[in-house]
C-alpha cells in the first residue's frame, strides 16, 4: 500500500502475482510509479491531522502511535534521538495494517474511487481514507510496556467511508525491539467469497533515507551467507527465505520487519532518493505479503517484529528466535493456516476441523482449480513422504500433488513438478501416502505445495468436493 496524494501516480497489476516474479493473481496494489518531480525538489506537505500521540520508550528506543491516525505507528526513533524515523505524509503510509478482498470495483453507499484508485477493491486501511479522513478509534490502553488500540478503519480510495470491520493491535519493546500483535475481525454484509489476496500485514514506510533495500533470498538461510541490497526502487517481491526485511540509511542504520515463517516480502522506494523527512513524499517501503483469503465474517490474527538498529543487530535477533518449520505439517482444526484457493471455494468460516472445498473449477474457463500451501522454505530431503488426509466426493478418479522451486513464477505442470495418485471418491477419508523422495523434480528447495485435479479429471468436476483434515510429512 502506498497513498501519497501528490506527485504520484498508482498503477495496479491484476495479474499473475510474484514470489521473484509472479505465482498468483495478486492485487494488493503496487507501490506507485515517480512522476517527475518538480524543479526545485521536494514540495513541502503538511501533516494530515493534529497529532495525537501515545509512546512506549526505553534506553533504545521509541515509538508511537497516532490516535488521529488510526492508531497506526506514526513514530520511531533510536533512543537519544530525535529523528522520526516514520513517514507521514498521508494516511496511506505510516507502519500499519491494510487488507484486500473482493470485489474488485468496489464500491459503498453510492460513492465509487477515484480514477487513480480503481482496482483496490474492499480495502480498509488502518489509519484512515485517501481524502485524509482519519480511522475511528474504538478504545486505547496504555500502560508502562502495552499500547493497545482497537479500530474501524476506513475504505482507503471511499470519500470518509468506515469498514465493516476492526483492526485490534497490541504494542510492546523490548530492548531494540517493537512487538505488535494484530487482530481482524471481519462483519461484512457481502457474503461472497473472493478469491484470496495478498496482504499488507504490515506495511513499513519510513523516510527518504532509509531507503536502502535489504534482506535474504538466497537458498542456505540461518547459515550467515551473504544478503542481498536492492538498488531498482520500483515495488518488487522477495523471496526472503530468512522471514525479514530492512530499510536503511547511508549510515547503514534503520529497521527490520520480521514475520515468523514469511518468505513473502515486497520492497520499494519512492521520490527523491536518500533524502526527505517525516511530512514529504520520498519514502522507503518494505512490507509483509501473505496471501489471504478474506472471509465476510472471518477472524484472523498475525504479530510482527520491528528491529531497530543495524543489520548485525536485525539479523542476530532473527537468529535468536525459533526456527521455522522445516517441512510441511498443516492440521486444520480451525484456520486455514495459510492455505488458499485458486478458481474454486471452500464452505466458508468458522474453519471446523476440515476445509470442505469444491474439487472443481468456478468457471468454464480452461484453467485448472488449486488447493494452495502458503510459500514457505522446506529442503526436499527433509520431506521423503507426504500425507493427505481427505474425503473425495467425486466420479474422479485421480488427484495431483505439485509443487514449485523458489525462482519458479508459479506452479509448473510439467515434468518434475507433479505427481498424480489414485483416490477413491466415496466421500470416506483416507490418508493418501505420496513418496516423494521417489520423485523426479524432487529436490533442493520446495516453496510450495498444492493439490489440484487434472486435465483428464475434468469431465467428472460437476458436483465434486473435498474436504482435507491435513496434509503432512512422514519421515
Amino acid at each position: 500500500m502506498t497513498r501519497p496524494y501528490s506527485l504520484f501516480i498508482f498503477v495496479v497489476v491484476s495479474c499473475l502475482a510474484v514470489t521473484c516474479a509472479r505465482d498468483y493473481p495478486s492485487t494488493t496494489p503496487h507501490a506507485p510509479a515517480v512522476v517527475n518531480p518538480p524543479a526545485g525538489g521536494l514540495p513541502g506537505q503538511q501533516q494530515p491531522a493534529a497529532q495525537r500521540r501515545l509512546f512506549l520508550g526505553n534506553d533504545k528506543l521509541r515509538v508511537g502511535i497516532d490516535l488521529n491516525m488510526g492508531g497506526a505507528i506514526t513514530y520511531l526513533a533510536e533512543a537519544g534521538s530525535s529523528e522520526n524515523m516514520v513517514n507521514n505524509p498521508d494516511l496511506g503510509r505510516q507502519i500499519q495494517t491494510s487488507i484486500y478482498a473482493g470485489p474488485i470495483n468496489y464500491e459503498q453507499n453510492n460513492k465509487k474511487p477515484p480514477a487513480q484508485w480503481p482496482y483496490l477493491g474492499w480495502n480498509p486501511v488502518q489509519a484512515g481514507d485517501y481524502y485524509l479522513y482519519p480511522a475511528q478509534i474504538v478504545s486505547y490502553q496504555q500502560t508502562d510496556n502495552l499500547i493497545y488500540v482497537k479500530t474501524i478503519p476506513h475504505i482507503w480510495p471511499l470519500l470518509n467511508e468506515p469498514a465493516e470491520c476492526t483492526f485490534e493491535h497490541w504494542i510492546t519493546i523490548k530492548d531494540n525491539t517493537v512487538h505488535v500483535r494484530c487482530r481482524v475481525a471481519v462483519s461484512r454484509a457481502d457474503t461472497t467469497q473472493y478469491d484470496a489476496r495478498t496482504q499488507e500485514t504490515p506495511c513499513v514506510y519510513l523516510n527518504g533515507p532509509y531507503d536502502r533495500m535489504i534482506t535474504y533470498t538466497g537458498l542456505k538461510p540461518f547459515t550467515n551467507d551473504a544478503i542481498s541490497e536492492f538498488t531498482e526502487r520500483q515495488v518488487t517481491n522477495r523471496y526472503a527465505s530468512e522471514n525479514w526485511a530492512a530499510l536503511l540509511n547511508a549510515k547503514g542504520r534503520g529497521v527490520g520487519l520480521y514475520k515468523p515463517g514469511q518468505v513473502r516480502f515486497r520492497t520499494g522506494a519512492f521520490g527523491i532518493p536518500h533524502v526527505g523527512s517525516e511530512f514529504d513524499v520520498s519514502a522507503g517501503y518494505i512490507n509483509s505479503e501473505e496471501f489471504l483469503l478474506v472471509d465476510h465474517n472471518g477472524e484472523y490474527e498475525f504479530e510482527y517484529t520491528l528491529i531497530v538498529g543495524s543489520l548485525p543487530d536485525i539479523r542476530q535477533y532473527v537468529y535468536n528466535q525459533p526456527r521455522p518449520p522445516l517441512s510441511p505439517n498443516y492440521t486444520f482444526s480451525n484456520d486455514r493456516l495459510g492455505w488458499f484457493y485458486i478458481n474454486t471455494t471452500d464452505r466458508g468460516w468458522p474453519i471446523q476441523n476440515e476445509l470442505n472445498v469444491q474439487w472443481a473449477r468456478n468457471n468454464k474457463k480452461d484453467v485448472s482449480f488449486r488447493i494452495a500451501s502458503p510459500l514457505h522454505f522446506w529442503y526436499a530431503s527433509n520431506v521423503p513422504k507426504i500425507q493427505v488426509e481427505a474425503a473425495f466426493q467425486t466420479k474422479g478418479t485421480v488427484a495431483r500433488l505439485s509443487w514449485r522451486k523458489p525462482d519458479e513464477v508459479d506452479f509448473m505442470e510439467t515434468e518434475g513438478r507433479y505427481v498424480d495418485f489414485p483416490i477413491t471418491g466415496d466421500g470416506q477419508f483416507r490418508t493418501y501416502e505420496i513418496n516423494t523422495s521417489q520423485l523426479s523434480g524432487w529436490d533442493g528447495v520446495i516453496s510450495q505445495i498444492s493439490l489440484t485435479s487434472p486435465p483428464s479429471q475434468y469431465s467428472y468436476e460437476n458436483g465434486s468436493r473435498v474436504r482435507v483434515r491435513s496434509v503432512t510429512t512422514k519421515n
